[in-house]
């Protein structure tokens, strides 16, 4: 009773546009309060949901990706990834989802690749004759690759909140963003195949141009290679990954020249920004989830689940449908911060991993965050396009089909997300 008084606590907040820090925070007071417990005991569990060596990978990645952004690695991805496979049908639409392929090995971030490549791949399409609202949609649906690939900060804030390993989550999400780049690919052939529009014609494909900008671009090329293989090597932890990764970024920035200070500068800043909120958000949730635990809601919440339905197939479903509801209301962090624990001893009653959960949990909620009404998306990929974020939601709906399609293979096999970890970890 105490936990949905403060959902609805929360939700009554963000309809009158308090900030989601501010309403949480209240409701995690109130919550405390209707226990009977101290308020003391709020700045305690803020203190100790903070206080962990994991947590240093949070800051590493999202600044090694905003360097990355700022050292000129976005033009060397697109020019090798045209180079490739530009000649695909539908040309640069191809072109659009193997460079955020790549990119993702860099920023784990879909929003710093929808600001930083987006913008590169939306002006290029734009040049060559396709219709700027598809061109927006397609950099907004790719851009949700680049959390699963590994480095991704929303697997790490899963794999922090709820105790799973963040290396397995890493190896996890990459044969998962794959075959989800592989469903985008899929329908934008079939599309093209299809409509025949006048547009997305396939550009010729010559050898020279994919050697001579992949060793032009090998500096940034490498970036996933070293970072990914520093994992499976065990030459680092995931957190000691974040400042591999910095370093890396670092090099090849100067290496390129880029770098300028007032990018450096704005490289930091940003990285201070996201920081300093999802720090804040894990402290708040730690409290929320000391209710959530006397309440025991996690354990009734599986009990209810396994009695509406003994199928894990249904059962699944209706968690995949809760969670893209839930993705469309709450930005990605804060909802896991939230849920997952609950939702994890739900899952696991139809046989479901923490692994495979973690990856299923986090692209429901990339998802959303391409969905009304709260789609933060929609409205980076509209500024990126300098269009409205309605033309930029009509040419996208198309999207969800393969978007939906690439939940249903991360949901249903369990290949997809656990057989690399136990590959390299063991079962």
């Amino acid at each position: 009773m105490i936990t949905l008084s403060m959902m609805l606590i929360s939700v009554g907040l963000f309809l009158i546009r308090v900030p989601v820090s501010i309403a949480l925070g209240i409701s995690a007071l109130i919550g405390i309060w209707m226990l009977g417990v101290p308020p003391a005991i709020i700045p305690v569990r803020m203190i100790d949901g903070v206080d962990s060596f994991a947590l240093i990978a949070v800051p590493f990645f999202i600044l090694a990706g905003n360097l990355m952004s700022a050292g000129g690695l976005t033009d060397r991805i697109f020019d090798f990834a045209r180079a490739c496979v530009g000649w695909m049908r539908g040309g640069l639409a191809q072109v659009n989802i193997f460079g955020s392929v790549i990119f993702a090995g860099m920023s784990g971030s879909a929003l710093a690749d929808l600001a930083g490549l987006g913008a590169l791949e939306v002006r290029a399409m734009r040049h060559s004759g396709y219709p700027v609202p598809f061109s927006a949609a397609v950099t907004l649906a790719s851009c949700l690759v680049g959390p699963l690939i590994p480095p991704s900060v929303i697997l790490v804030i899963y794999g922090l909140a709820t105790g799973t390993s963040i290396g397995k989550l890493f190896l996890g999400g990459l044969i998962a963003g794959l075959c989800t780049a592989a469903c985008l690919m899929i329908y934008i052939y079939l599309y093209m195949r299809l409509a025949k529009p006048d547009w997305g014609q396939p550009e010729p494909f010559r050898i020279k141009d994919v050697m001579q900008t992949g060793v032009e671009g090998a500096p940034a090329l490498l970036a996933p290679i070293v970072i990914l293989g520093a994992l499976i090597l065990g030459i680092a932890t995931p957190s000691e990954l974040g400042a591999i990764a910095i370093v890396y970024a670092l090099a090849v920035g100067i290496w390129y020249r880029h770098f300028t200070w007032i990018k450096i500068r704005a490289a930091f800043v940003e990285t201070i920004t996201m920081t300093s909120v999802i720090m804040y958000l894990f402290a708040v949730a730690s409290a929320l989830n000391f209710v959530v635990a006397r309440e025991r809601i996690a354990h009734q919440a599986a009990d209810f689940m396994s009695g509406l339905t003994a199928s894990p197939f249904i059962g699944i479903m209706l968690v995949n449908i809760f969670l893209l509801i839930v993705g469309s209301f709450l930005e990605g962090p804060v909802a896991i911060l939230i849920i997952a624990p609950i939702l994890l001893h739900i899952v696991a009653e139809y046989g479901m991993g923490p692994v495979q959960f973690g990856i299923m949990l986090s692209f429901n909620l990339l998802i959303g965050m391409i969905t009304p009404p709260l789609g933060i998306g929609l409205f980076v990929a509209a500024k990126v396009a300098s269009i409205s974020s309605e033309a930029v939601l009509k040419a996208s709906w198309p999207f969800f089909l393969p978007l939906l399609g690439a939940l249903m293979i991360i949901s249903y096999v369990p290949w997809v997300t656990e057989w690399l970890p136990s590959l390299v970890f063991g079962p």
